[in-house]
């Protein structure tokens, strides 16, 4: 194929975009799968997922024009798009040691530098998302504790990943606990076990009551 084939070149960085941006967006979704949509709302993801993408696009650039492919330029693009994180987990020293011979020498990695980036990442969406959290569970620990509970024992009857024995036994062991804690371990309970919206959703319901 020929370098000037302008529209096929495009084409394969397209694909690496959005292989990298499906990549960030999974990570995304597993960390804050109870509340998804707002996560993905905040500039935080949005940031997250850009540098996923500039830098899977750069890894393409680099070994599309130091090897270009000599022909279909695809199984390439999408080996880099599928595998470019394998480069961000290998220990890839940016910075080397001034003193080879030292016993812990001062060294960059791209695996650490990427590991810093996500969690400063995950730690200021999860600010982000924490300040409606907290609005939430005020709202609902102020709701008596029995129909808290019933909400739990609904969830879990609805829910397929969480039996009812399960909750059954939360339950029970926060007998122990004054009124006050047992509100609040009951609706973050819901809150983490359900979700940001179906606690909003419950609690819209409780209260009309």
């Amino acid at each position: 194929m020929s370098t000037t084939d302008w529209p096929t070149v495009l084409g394969t960085y397209g694909l690496v975009a959005v292989l990298a941006a499906l990549w960030a967006l999974a990570e995304i979704l597993q960390t804050f799968q109870g509340d998804a949509r707002r996560a993905l709302k905040t500039g935080w993801s949005k940031l997250f997922i850009g540098v996923n993408i500039a830098f899977a696009l750069v890894v393409y650039g680099l070994v599309y024009f130091l090897s270009p492919p000599t022909g279909n330029p695809w199984p390439l693009a999408l080996a880099t798009g599928i595998g470019w994180q394998a480069l961000l987990r290998t220990r890839v020293n940016l910075l080397q040691p001034l003193d080879p011979d030292a016993d812990q020498p001062p060294s960059v990695s791209l695996s650490d530098l990427y590991g810093h980036f996500q969690q400063f990442c995950r730690e200021q969406i999860d600010q982000n998302l924490a300040v409606e959290r907290i609005r939430l569970l005020e709202r609902a620990s102020r709701l008596p504790v029995e129909e808290l509970e019933r909400q739990l024992r609904l969830h879990a009857h609805a829910s397929i990943l969480h039996p009812p024995d399960e909750v059954e036994r939360y339950i029970e062991k926060l007998k122990n606990y004054d009124l006050e804690q047992r509100a609040l371990l009951l609706s973050s309970y819901l809150l983490r076990e359900g979700s940001y919206a179906l606690l909003q959703e419950r609690l819209k319901a409780m209260e009309k009551k």
